[in-house]
């Protein structure tokens, strides 16, 4: 089975607006949460994306149907 290419799935686009948005915010402009857990909301959401499209990648059947 084909996965569709990264820039298809709706990972990739939740993963970069997040990204933006808090290096945005760490860089002052927008200034809403604390560096800190931009940081961290930052790396969580990295994780999540890179475990989402190993798993889509290594064929293992979406179980959430």
């Amino acid at each position: 089975m084909e996965t569709k290419p990264f820039f298809q799935s709706s990972e990739f686009w939740v993963s970069l607006v997040t990204g933006l948005y808090m290096f945005f915010n760490t860089t002052d402009v927008l200034n809403q949460v604390p560096p800190r857990y931009a940081a961290i909301a930052l790396a969580v959401v990295t994780a999540l994306y890179t475990l989402a499209r190993g798993q889509a990648k290594s064929g293992v059947p979406y179980s959430g149907r």
